[in-house]
This record gives C-alpha cells, sequence and structure tokens, in this order.
C-alpha cells in the first residue's frame, strides 16, 4: 500500500456509501492533539503523518528512538505514536525512559507492531500505553487509539509559578 492507498477521512465520512447508511466506522475528531510520530521507516512515517494530519492533528515525527527522546525532554506531546522495533533505541526503551522526563511523564504511547503477541508480553505492565495497534496500519484503529487516549490538562500552556526576588 502506498500512502494514497488510505482515503483520507473527510472523503470517506462524506461517502455515505450505496448502503444508505452514515459511515460509521469512520471517526470525527473532537480535538487536534500534537502527535509525535516514531519510526525508523520513511515510508511509514509519511503514512502515519498523513492519516493523523489529514483529520487535523499536528504531527511532528521523527526516525529513530534517540531522537525522538530528545524531542521529548525539549516540548510536551498530547500522544506518541511509537514504532516498537527499531535499531539502537527500541520503542520500548523510549516508553520506558520518557517517563523520567518532566515535560512527557504522563503522555500517553499508542505502540505500531507486526508482532502484537511479543508486544503485549514486553508491555503488560509498562505505565502509560494507551493502545497496541498492529502493522500493517488500520486508519480507524490508528484514529480511534490517538483520540481515545487520555489528554491531561493544558498545564503547558501556563508558566511555571517561579516567584523572581
Amino acid at each position: 500500500g502506498r500512502a494514497d492507498a488510505h482515503p483520507s477521512v473527510a472523503s470517506a465520512a462524506a461517502d455515505t456509501s450505496s448502503r444508505g447508511g452514515p459511515a460509521t466506522d469512520w471517526i470525527c475528531v473532537a480535538a487536534a492533539r500534537d502527535v509525535l510520530v516514531v519510526d525508523d521507516n520513511d515510508r511509514h512515517l509519511d503514512i502515519l503523518s498523513t492519516i493523523l494530519s489529514s483529520v487535523g492533528h499536528d504531527v511532528e515525527t521523527c526516525g529513530s528512538g534517540a531522537d525522538a527522546l530528545r524531542r521529548l525532554d525539549m516540548r510536551h506531546y498530547d500522544v506518541v505514536v511509537l514504532d516498537l522495533v527499531m535499531p539502537e533505541v527500541s520503542g520500548v526503551v523510549v516508553a520506558q525512559q520518557m517517563r523520567s522526563l518532566t515535560l512527557n511523564q504522563n503522555t500517553p504511547v499508542v505502540i505500531c507492531t507486526a508482532n502484537m503477541t511479543i508486544a503485549r508480553r514486553q508491555l503488560a505492565d509498562m505505565p502509560g500505553i494507551a493502545a497496541i495497534i498492529a502493522k500493517p496500519i488500520d486508519t480507524a484503529n490508528l484514529l480511534l487509539a490517538v483520540a481515545r487516549a487520555p489528554v491531561r490538562d493544558r498545564e503547558r500552556d501556563r508558566r511555571s509559578d517561579q516567584i523572581r526576588i
């Protein structure tokens, strides 16, 4: 599947189909989210980014676990979509280490993997995993996982309450 093999949600939702009913398997995004997508495969990054941005999410992509940890240390994201198997710094390591980063301690993670069995075993007790979705990515599953991920208060928009003396 090429990136254009994934229909945009807008066109799918507009097509009420010949069955006569609305396209109930598509969702509308209630609120745009800041999403970091991490995958070492450029094609996958492109597909995931296209799907998420087509419904209004603000998407940033990066191609390695090490780069993801640098970004997660610099700014807050509402959701992280994370490939499990990457060279050097794996998705498991990113998911574990981001819990010690102040800005993204509680940021929910959506894991993408080709091996659901291993993923469920590796991530069974890990905090912050909002969903595990299978590759190849199903558009509706991805959008639902991101939409359902819990969002913390928008504390990031407020300056810290430091007192200057």
